[in-house]
């Protein structure tokens, strides 16, 4: 790792704690290694993993163990979550990777995290008005770790190496080793303390129960353990491995996210991926196995993976079920909207009951009664007739002669010219009472109606 990496993984870190600090939730999920809960969670191992990642190591998340796999990762970093031991297909799988050669396996064993520590360093940052919130919630992490404590749960053992649980946890204050660090400046020791110690398995010719009845001698040697002597980090050789080395790491929180904001544990760090990038004919190609407690599928050439991830989900059964009538409504959705290739449009139709046609209509044929002059002479007429009025402006005072021409006739206009023949008036004489009066009367039309009787036209239509 290079000194300017370092500088970065500390401030990014670093500015994510201060933001936290006031937080209604705090994100303690342990153990993950990708997806957001890995660069966000203080247990997470986002850090460790992008510090490989600007080593050079082109890195992958690995579900499933494969032929595949196997000829391209030279690195595969094990960060279980919990207790519960990998399955043993898993573990030969595993085994035959290292024993191909030139690989390195790292192995980080599952703590109950380092939630009481963070709080214990974010206290003095916090304002004078949340520092009661955050001894309150250090006690309750305090209360919830005697209660693992209380309460433990078997450490897996491999054929590789046992991990023991140790009484009480012990604080790293010095440590001793090969890996000892002797650079400048490291005075503060790791704040969050051991739970487990590593024991290695050094006699299997007598098939322990440690060993797991194999005759394969392995070369065990402790890189880092505390002033009593509690190893927290060893490796394991073997000369059938090729070159090929597994490295443990008794506690997780070593090198989570908030442990790489220590000092001691970046230099822990800086020395696996060393060692990681000085094996022979590394690709620097990099596996996150990142563990639940479930049983890894492992597939061959010959066989199909038996665990369905990502889109293969979709195919077993209930959500099948789910899947297969989703794509029937997509498919019927499709089929609607081909024809059309959009949403229909909305198209405004004319209505039957509206009155502007009525006046329409209505004018129409006063046009072909006899335009506005008749329209005119009707209007003046019933001013004079209804209303009583001789004076106005609607009340023509000289009225043209009608007798002067034929009046125009009126017809639908559904008959044809040739089949109906205009009707006609005669011009009507005025008789001698008439002649007196001081201004002429129009005569009567039927539709203004008196009593007159309506004179059938040609065809046998009435006009009203």
């Amino acid at each position: 790792m290079r000194p300017t990496l370092k500088q970065l993984l500390i401030t990014a870190f670093g500015s994510c704690m201060i933001m936290n600090v006031g937080c209604t939730d705090l994100p303690t999920e342990y153990g993950k290694t990708s997806g957001k809960s890995a660069n966000s969670s203080i247990n997470g191992y986002g850090t460790f993993r992008l510090a490989l990642t600007n080593s050079g190591f082109s890195d992958r998340q690995i579900v499933r163990l494969t032929d595949r796999l196997k000829n391209n990762t030279d690195l595969v970093v094990w960060a279980p979550q919990n207790d519960k031991p990998l399955n043993p297909p898993a573990v030969t799988w595993l085994d035959s990777w290292i024993q191909a050669g030139n690989h390195t396996l790292v192995y980080i064993a599952p703590d109950t995290g380092s939630e009481v520590e963070y709080w214990t360093s974010t206290m003095p940052l916090a304002p004078a008005e949340k520092r009661l919130e955050y001894r309150r919630r250090k006690a309750k992490s305090q209360t919830e770790r005697i209660q693992l404590q209380f309460n433990p749960t078997p450490t897996p053992a491999y054929k590789w190496f046992t991990l023991t649980r140790l009484p009480n946890p012990e604080t790293i204050k010095g440590s001793q080793g090969p890996w000892k660090s002797g650079g400048k400046g490291v005075t503060n020791s790791p704040l969050t303390p051991l739970e487990h110690a590593i024991k290695t398995t050094k006699k299997t010719a007598t098939g322990s129960v440690a060993a797991q009845n194999t005759l394969t001698p392995y070369v065990n040697r402790s890189l880092l353990e505390t002033e009593n002597g509690t190893t927290y980090v060893a490796e394991i050789t073997s000369p059938q491995w090729n070159n090929s080395r597994i490295i443990v790491v008794s506690s997780g929180s070593l090198l989570s996210n908030f442990g790489l904001t220590q000092r001691p544990n970046q230099l822990l760090a800086d020395r696996i991926i060393q060692e990681a990038v000085s094996v022979k004919n590394s690709g620097l190609r990099v596996g996150f196995l990142n563990n639940d407690g479930s049983p890894l599928a492992v597939s061959t050439g010959n066989k199909s993976p038996q665990i369905a991830v990502g889109m293969e989900f979709l195919t077993v059964w209930p959500v099948s079920l789910l899947t297969m009538h989703g794509i029937f409504l997509g498919f019927v959705i499709c089929l609607m909207l081909f024809p059309i290739f959009g949403r229909p449009k909305r198209i405004v139709r004319n209505q039957t009951g509206n009155f502007g046609d009525h006046l329409d209509a209505v004018a129409t044929l006063m046009e072909r009664a006899g335009g506005k002059k008749y329209a005119r002479v009707k209007i003046s007429d019933y001013m004079k007739r209804i209303r009583g009025e001789t004076a106005g402006p609607w009340i023509l005072k000289e009225l043209a002669p009608e007798n002067s021409g034929p009046r125009p006739s009126l017809r639908p206009s559904r008959l044809s010219e040739d089949a109906v023949s205009p009707v006609t008036t005669e011009p009507v004489k005025p008789t001698k009472s008439q002649s007196n009066a001081t201004e002429p009367s129009l005569p009567q039309m039927p539709s203004e109606g008196t009593n007159a009787a309506v004179k059938p036209q040609p065809d046998g239509k009435n006009i009203e």
